[in-house]
């Protein structure tokens, strides 16, 4: 069925301001849209679905005169190459009463007149129609690429104010050893060595010597067939009267550990060393240490969950990148140094990690909107038609608008659709000025300034490093944000010139 979109209020419009009525049949599903104030006629409907019927078997402009003087006027409308439809015009008093059997000549010049007016109307609608099922497909292509995002993104923000590291485990074995009446706490992952955690008290044998090896030896020295690890822990009452555990220390000791370990995922071991025997360890003590460590590898792997969604987002991205960057022959790779730029200013200026982030996304997507630009306008080796130039202008809102309906990405839109706007006001689509414009935005602007410089085009070759700096320099205040240009000089100085070959010195 024809998605008329906006064209309805433009024909309405149009009806308003002339004498003409319009119809639009569907090849269908029949009349979809009708400017008239009133319904013609039963009969004279009929007459018309028959006239539609005829303009789209024959693909052609067609006309009927009538005798009151006012022409029946129709052009297909098509969908890409098919026939989807017919547009229809007629005069105000054209249909008040049935078609007649007969009908008198044609105006002189009316029936070119109209078809040459007619044909401009409907590429409008052709025009509004190809560019909604352009974004529907491409917003309905990355929704199905994003399903597996939507669905990690919940279970990303159920863990992300307790993301898994090496503080927060430290934290939780010192509140352990707080929490227990112990002389030591330990959390020790094979795998993960830099997430080790242990802390001891002061009351420990000045004999034990190495802590962290008299843990490893503890933990190598449980048996493989110790009726207590099917229940995922191991204990020890007296290392005196304990085969195996005897010797491990000059000095008796209490220990229990239990397994770190969450859908058969294995990851290490939380335990605690007790050199006091006034105390024994109780089974409460026992089920909150298995808590904790439960509760431990759950995050664990939710972490891992999250950074296998990173990079999988990551990855997806930047094959969307691809497809985009595949329709212009220059600007390959593009993307991504903006986003390289762009996040090592972000260093600079020490954003956190959310607006990282947010800088991340905008910047890779900065240019998605041009997925709906023909490549002969991408690829035009010489200066572009007014009309050109608009369709290239357009590129940031048709981005924003394919992008929009995915929740996930809504933090990083505005600065993609704003990095064209301009620090003096005159750029697009907003034409905002200043530090209204989302930092992201200004950010990406200046990074996508460098790389656009420093690259080749279709209408001019690359220019060098030193170049494009004198000529952001220039753009300082006017197309880009003097303080971000100097933020980036700085990045470019020492992180950027030593891979292009220049010096320190060449910068000054």
């Amino acid at each position: 069925m024809i998605d008329l979109g906006q064209s309805k209020e433009f024909l309405s419009s149009l009806s308003n301001v002339s004498h003409l009525h319009f119809q639009i049949w569907d090849a269908d599903e029949g009349l979809v849209f009708s400017s008239g104030p009133d319904e013609p006629a039963e009969p004279a409907l009929e007459e018309l679905q028959d006239f539609s019927v005829q303009i789209i078997s024959r693909a052609a402009f067609q006309h009927i005169p009538l005798e009151s003087g006012e022409g029946l006027f129709g052009v297909p409308l098509r969908n890409g190459q098919a026939v989807a439809g017919s547009l229809i015009a007629f005069g105000s008093n054209s249909l008040q009463k049935p078609l007649p059997d007969t009908a008198t000549a044609p105006q002189p010049g009316r029936t070119e007149e109209m078809e040459r007016f007619l044909t401009q109307v409907a590429e409008f609608v052709e025009d509004r129609l190809t560019s909604q099922q352009e974004m529907e497909q491409m917003a309905e292509e990355l929704t199905d690429n994003f399903e597996q995002l939507c669905f990690y993104s919940k279970i990303a923000s159920r863990v992300k104010s307790i993301t898994f590291s090496g503080t927060m485990l430290q934290e939780l074995v010192e509140e352990l050893l707080d929490t227990m009446r112990t002389d030591m706490a330990f959390a020790k992952l094979p795998e993960r060595p830099e997430y080790n955690a242990l802390v001891c008290t002061q009351k420990i044998p000045e004999k034990i010597g190495d802590y962290d090896d008299f843990i490893d030896v503890l933990l190598d020295s449980i048996p493989l067939n110790s009726p207590s690890l099917k229940e995922d822990y191991f204990i020890v009452n007296d290392s005196s009267t304990t085969p195996g555990f005897t010797d491990l220390a000059p000095v008796p000791y209490r220990f229990l550990a239990v397994k770190m370990k969450h859908n058969g995922n294995f990851y290490g071991w939380m335990g605690l060393v007790s050199f006091n025997f006034e105390e024994i360890f109780r089974r409460s003590e026992l089920r909150l240490l298995d808590s904790m460590a439960e509760q431990i590898a759950v995050v664990i792997t939710n972490s891992d969950l999250y950074r296998d969604l990173e990079r999988f987002v990551i990855n997806m991205v930047k094959s969307l990148v691809f497809a985009i960057e595949a329709k212009d022959d220059y600007t390959r790779g593009h993307s991504e140094r903006v986003c390289r730029y762009s996040l090592l200013m972000a260093e600079r200026l020490g954003l956190d990690e959310e607006r990282k982030k947010i800088l991340q996304w905008s910047s890779i997507l900065h240019d998605s909107g041009k997925i709906g630009i023909p490549e002969s306008i991408l690829n035009k080796p010489w200066r572009l038609e007014e009309e050109e130039y608009q369709i290239i202008k357009n590129h940031p809102m048709k981005g924003h608008t394919i992008l929009e309906p995915l929740e996930q990405l809504a933090s990083s839109l505005p600065g993609m659709l704003h990095h064209h706007e301009r620090y003096d006001g005159k750029g697009y689509p907003q034409g905002l000025k200043g530090k209204t414009i989302p930092l992201e935005a200004r950010i990406i602007a200046v990074a996508d300034t460098f790389d656009a410089i420093t690259s080749n085009r279709a209408y001019r070759p690359s220019k060098t490093p030193e170049e494009a700096l004198e000529e952001m320099e220039k753009a300082a205040g006017t197309q880009l944000d003097p303080d971000l240009v100097e933020v980036f000089k700085e990045v470019f100085t020492r992180d950027l010139a030593p891979e292009q070959g220049c010096s320190v010195e060449e910068q000054s």
